[in-house]
C-alpha cells in the first residue's frame, strides 16, 4: 500500500470533501498534516471545518508533543515535529499544497534526500504575480527548482497553469485539477430555502428589488469599498445589496455604506449556509483584484444567479456559463 503525507496549512471547505474522497478511493494509506487547525486569516470561524481521521490519521502540528515548545517559538517546533511525522511514517510519495513555510520547505528538502516523489500544488495566478527586484530574482530561482524536480504539478485553473509555465514547468509535468463544488447539494439547498429567503427579504424590504450578493472575507483585495460606493451612486432603481462575511474591513465599509437602508451586512455564514443567502439573491458581485479561482461563482452559478465578476476571477465559471448555453 502506498503511503502518501498530503500537507496544508490549515483545514479548509472546499478541500475537506477532496481529502475525504482521496482517503476513500485511493487505496493509499493517507496521512493528512496540516500546520494548524485552524488560523484567523483564513475567513471561517474556528471549529466550522472539521477534518476527520476515519480512515487514516490526521496531524496537527501545533498540537504536537515538542519538548520546549514554550521556548521555540512557532516555526522550530512545526519543523521538529513534522520531521518526526516523517520518520514515523516514512511516505513513499508527499502531496504539498504551497512551498513558501517553513513545513513545506521543509518537505521539499526531505524529498529532496530522500528521493521521494512529490506534487506541488499552489493557488497563485499569473495576474497576481507581482514579485520585483531582487525578490522575484530569488522565486524564479526557488520556483525554477520547485518544477524541475516535481512529479506532477496540479493546476487549478487556466491562470494558475499560466503561472507555473511562467516559471519554466513544462506542459506535461501539469496535470488539470480544477476546483468544484457540490452542484447538486447547492441547487437542492436553494430550492429548499426560497420559503426562508422570502422572509429575510420582507423583513428587509427587498420583495420587489433586485438583490446583488457579495460573499467573501472583508479585507482589502475584496474591493468591496468600490463596490458599495458603486452601488450607492445608483438612484431611482429598486435594489439591495447583501453582503455576506467578516473581516478587518468591515467598520470602514460599514461607515461608507452609511445606514444605506437598502445595504445589509449579514456577517459570518457557515457554508453549510450559504444556500439560503444565493437564494435570497438574483446576481453575485465579485469585484476582488485577483482570485486564485472564486468558488463563489461555481456556487452562485449552481444556485441560478447571475454573475458580474472582475475579469480575473472566475474565467472556469465563464467557460461553464457558456457550455450551459
Amino acid at each position: 500500500m502506498r503511503r502518501v503525507l498530503l500537507f496544508n496549512n490549515t483545514p479548509a471547505p472546499y478541500l475537506a470533501p477532496l481529502f475525504e474522497e482521496l482517503r476513500r478511493r485511493s487505496g493509499w494509506r493517507l496521512t493528512l498534516c496540516f500546520a494548524s487547525r485552524w488560523n484567523a486569516a483564513t475567513g471561517w470561524r474556528k471549529g466550522e471545518v472539521e477534518t476527520t481521521a476515519s480512515d487514516g490519521q490526521t496531524v496537527y502540528l501545533d498540537e504536537l508533543p515538542v519538548p520546549g515548545r514554550r521556548w521555540l517559538g512557532k516555526t522550530a517546533p512545526a519543523v521538529l515535529g513534522l520531521l518526526r511525522l516523517l520518520s514515523r511514517e516514512r511516505p513513499d510519495y508527499l502531496l504539498i499544497y504551497g512551498y513558501t513555510l517553513a513545513p513545506q520547505v521543509t518537505l521539499l528538502l526531505w524529498a529532496r534526500l530522500r528521493r521521494i516523489p512529490f506534487a506541488v500544488i499552489g493557488d497563485a495566478n499569473i495576474h497576481a504575480d507581482r514579485a520585483a527586484g531582487m525578490r522575484r530574482q530569488l522565486k524564479r530561482r526557488w520556483l525554477g527548482w520547485i518544477v524541475r524536480r516535481a512529479a506532477v504539478i496540479p493546476t487549478i485553473g487556466k491562470a494558475n497553469r499560466e503561472f507555473w509555465l511562467s516559471y519554466g514547468a513544462r506542459p506535461e509535468d501539469l496535470a488539470t485539477a480544477p476546483f468544484s463544488v457540490d452542484n447538486a447539494a447547492l441547487a437542492s439547498g436553494a430550492a429548499q430555502s426560497e420559503e426562508q429567503a422570502a422572509t429575510v427579504r420582507a423583513r428587509w424590504g427587498l420583495s420587489c428589488a433586485v438583490v446583488f450578493l457579495s460573499v467573501g472575507r472583508l479585507i482589502p483585495r475584496k474591493n468591496l469599498g468600490a463596490l458599495i460606493r458603486a452601488f450607492r451612486s445608483v438612484d431611482g432603481v429598486e435594489m439591495g445589496l447583501v453582503i455576506v462575511g467578516t473581516g478587518e474591513e468591515r467598520p470602514e465599509l460599514e461607515r461608507l455604506a452609511a445606514g444605506d437602508p437598502r445595504i445589509h451586512f449579514a456577517g459570518g455564514v457557515a457554508p453549510a449556509d450559504l444556500p439560503r443567502w444565493y437564494a435570497l439573491s438574483d446576481a453575485l458581485v465579485l469585484l476582488s483584484r485577483d482570485e486564485p479561482w472564486g468558488l463563489v461563482v461555481n456556487e452562485a452559478m449552481a444556485c441560478g444567479l447571475a454573475i458580474l465578476a472582475h475579469r480575473h476571477c472566475g474565467e472556469i465559471g465563464r467557460a461553464s456559463c457558456r457550455e450551459r448555453v
